[in-house]
């Protein structure tokens, strides 16, 4: 294309005129902008906010409707799944031993004589205490005796002794023990026993009959029986 070309003018004059057209346009555009911003900013509610300096804020207002419900009092499932902590079982109390029953205190005098008219059973036989005394020595009157050692005595208990069975029999003393009330005992003195009264010490005692016999210790002087098991079997005290 030469420079004499008729056309390039008009290229170079529409260009501006656009140019020139665009700029308003531009302005136009950025101002329907702003307006539709500004309309929609003032649709918005923007809150009241006041900062009151050295007051306390004002409590709340209570809520309106129905009040809370309370907290139920009924334990959580949960809670009731956890098992109960076991404790230890307590050891077993100790055996206890029986007690012993404390023994009847022995009388602290007791003379032989307290002793006459004391009576006890043995089998069918009664047995009445007619005479009790102490002696050094013992004789059956007809010529036997025996002495007690120095510083001993005998304990003479004359009976009474009653058959009361339906048959006859023998009175025997063996077994018996005297206890003192310093708590020794004594078991009777059959050979002093025979020297008194041997013409009768081993005979039967008829039923309903009653015979005259003896019971008798050697102890230290001084000596005092609390009482008197007979035979091993029936307990003789003072009366």
């Amino acid at each position: 294309m030469s420079a004499s070309d008729p056309r390039t003018p008009s290229r170079g004059r529409a260009a501006a005129v656009a140019r020139t057209l665009a700029i308003p346009v531009a302005v136009v555009l950025a101002g329907a902008v702003c307006a539709v911003t500004l309309i929609a900013l003032s649709a918005v509610t923007v809150p009241n906010m006041r900062v009151v300096v050295g007051e306390e804020p004002a409590a709340a207002p209570a809520p309106s409707g129905d009040p809370a419900p309370e907290p139920s009092e009924e334990p959580d499932a949960s809670e009731e799944d956890e098992p109960e902590p076991t404790s230890a079982p307590s050891p077993a109390p100790e055996p206890q031993e029986p007690r012993t029953p404390p023994a009847a205190a022995e009388p602290d005098s007791v003379p032989p004589s307290a002793y006459n008219g004391s009576s006890t059973s043995v089998g069918t036989f009664r047995v009445v205490v007619e005479l009790a005394y102490t002696d050094p020595t013992i004789t059956n009157g007809t010529g036997s005796y025996a002495e007690a050692p120095a510083g001993w005595e005998y304990h003479i208990y004359r009976l009474n002794v009653t058959n009361e069975g339906s048959s006859p029999v023998i009175f025997d003393s063996s077994g018996t023990v005297g206890t003192a009330t310093d708590g020794q005992k004594f078991s009777n003195d059959i050979d002093a026993e025979h020297t008194v009264a041997y013409d009768y010490f081993w005979s039967e005692i008829e039923p309903g009959t009653t015979v005259t016999t003896h019971i008798m210790f050697l102890a230290p002087v001084g000596t005092q029986f609390a009482h008197v098991l007979v035979a091993g079997q029936s307990d003789l005290r003072p009366s």
